[in-house]
């Protein structure tokens, strides 16, 4: 989130020391994600925590705490044992002997703290670094989950129904007129002219699956968001995956897509943890690939039309929609195709 919450919604340092038992010397609120917000905690004596708080009163803060029941093990998994190449922040156990803490419509988790930047900058990414991110995921893709976190895995929410709200809303920005709050306008202005591409758009990622799911793959544990925004490579060369809300049991494509445009240089990574040559299923990459865009578009639109949100949010997801959702369309479909015409 791009604002942090009030004090008269979450006393954070006495949530911690009833949680965790650490007591807070400082707090600092990092602006970043849109599902959650998030907090670089100092505690005494002198050790640093990342805290993560998701406000359960909004649509999509329900779905991301739902899916915390599936992602903090596994995460904890991941973190625990040395896999190749690969590393993340160790989610910290409440006091109650819990990985989160409840308080009202709060849902709190803390992890270590990573110092680093991001590789949210780093685009375009080097042929070398994409293939350390390749190898990183392929040796994420051998772990092995428990069986309590098979039987009841999450809805990956890039298959999940939304189809029909995104074209409720789509639809719905006809009615906004001149009476209608500016930004509502500025809404339909970005959106309305376009919507004849998306519902193509939508079409072509509906082709897409119907192909992709006549093709039977292996089902692996996937990170679910692993682009430049969501990792830190340290100073010692390791790769840490941050933002584990998005796991999910999924083909190995549910991972690979976001690496299309130079997916020789990531197949190479991950052919050095998977010895075998990798038979890579080129429907399932451009239905992953047309269907990120589409959830991007209709969370926005959705937080945009039916949310609460302060105006630095609204800002956000406007921008975020322009510059981050409609302006990929077109590459999306160039990517898939060019992936189609070299994997088949």
């Amino acid at each position: 989130m791009k604002t942090p919450l009030s004090e008269n919604d979450v006393q954070i340092p006495s949530l911690l020391l009833e949680h965790w038992n650490l007591r807070v010397t400082g707090i600092a609120f990092i602006p970043m994600g849109d599902s959650a917000y998030s907090y670089k905690i100092e505690v005494h004596p002198q050790s640093t925590y990342y805290l993560k708080i998701v406000d359960q009163r909004t649509a999509v803060g329900r779905r991301t705490a739902a899916h915390m029941e599936f992602s903090l093990p596994f995460q904890r998994l991941v973190a625990g044992n040395q896999f190749p190449g690969i590393a993340a922040p160790q989610p910290q156990t409440t006091i109650q002997g819990t990985l989160y803490a409840v308080h009202d419509s709060w849902l709190l988790a803390l992890y270590t703290f990573i110092p680093g930047d991001t590789l949210a900058d780093a685009y375009p990414m080097s042929p070398d670094l994409i293939k350390q991110i390749g190898q990183a995921l392929g040796a994420l893709h051998t772990v092995q989950l428990p069986e309590s976190l098979c039987q009841w895995p999450p809805q990956d929410n890039l298959t999940a129904p939304f189809d029909d709200d995104l074209l409720a809303d789509l639809a719905s920005l006809a009615h906004i007129s001149t009476r209608d709050a500016f930004y509502l306008q500025r809404l339909r202005e970005l959106i309305w002219p376009r919507r004849e591409e998306i519902r193509a758009f939508l079409a072509h990622s509906q082709e897409y699956e119907a192909k992709a799911r006549r093709t039977e793959v292996p089902l692996v544990a996937c990170h679910g968001d692993a682009w430049g925004g969501n990792m830190i490579l340290t100073p010692a060369g390791q790769l840490v995956l941050l933002d584990w809300e998005s796991s999910v049991i999924a083909p190995p494509e549910r991972d690979a897509f976001l690496y299309g445009a130079d997916f020789a240089a990531f197949d190479a990574g991950y052919h050095l943890i998977h010895k075998e040559p990798m038979r890579w299923h080129a429907n399932w990459l451009a239905f992953y690939g047309y269907r990120i865009q589409l959830r991007n578009l209709a969370q926005w639109l959705h937080n945009l039309l039916h949310e609460n949100l302060d105006e630095a949010q609204r800002e956000n997801d406007l921008a975020m929609l322009g510059f981050h959702c409609l302006d990929r369309l077109k590459g999306v479909e160039r990517t898939a195709s060019e992936l189609v015409a070299s994997l088949t």
